[in-house]
């Protein structure tokens, strides 16, 4: 592995990692992370240089997020969008990031790879994650590793859950910091970027 100077880490110290929560400087640069196999029983992404698991997919996820995206899809396609689930995204910050949103939607007709690479590096509007035993402290608010990335990135709304819809938050950047969007009584988030209210679990849109 390589070994990246302290100077590069962006993240602050009280980060949550999840299953691994380190103390130093990262290990691993993008560019390398970008080679590696990644095992359907072990994936793994990478957080400010450090190599990190995620959950393996199984039924409540993947039934989750195949209604999630369901619902999402002719709103996207209506408007020209592009949406990923699960695809490999590098984003810019902090540096040594690579990272697989459940779903990813881009208000572009198809976002371009990174030369060389099978990585999107343009930041998506909007992430959503599903959350996993090996993930979910990443993913989480207000001090996930992962959390912070896209809000350093410059994500536009983020939202994430568990598959059952215990825990469902949303958020909207606003001047660089992500606020959390209010949840009606019916469980929707009112997103600005998409003009609607979304519901997470179960999914729907109005």
């Amino acid at each position: 592995m390589t070994l990246i100077p302290p100077t590069e880490q962006r993240l602050p110290p009280e980060t949550v990692y999840g299953r691994l929560d380190p103390g130093g400087p990262g290990l691993t640069r993008a560019a390398e992370f970008e080679e590696w196999d990644q095992e359907d029983d072990n994936p793994l992404e990478l957080i400010d240089g450090w190599v990190l698991p995620m959950s393996p997919g199984n039924l409540k996820a993947g039934r989750a997020l195949l209604e999630l995206s369901g619902v999402l899809q002719p709103i996207v396609k209506s408007r020209n969008w592009f949406m990923t689930l699960d695809a490999r995204h590098r984003l810019p910050q902090p540096p040594n990031t690579v990272v697989f949103p459940d779903i990813a939607i881009h208000a572009v007709a198809e976002p371009d790879y990174i030369p060389g690479t099978e990585s999107t590096g343009r930041v998506p509007e909007i992430a959503i994650e599903i959350l996993g035993k090996k993930s979910y402290e990443r993913d989480m608010a207000p001090r996930g590793a992962k959390f912070l990335a896209y809000q350093l990135s410059g994500v536009r709304e983020y939202y994430y859950t568990w598959p059952d819809g215990r825990d469902a938050s949303g958020f909207a950047l606003q001047q660089g910091v992500f606020v959390p969007l209010p949840r009606d009584p019916d469980g929707f988030f009112r997103s600005p970027f998409l003009g609607c209210s979304l519901r997470l679990v179960e999914a729907g849109v109005r």
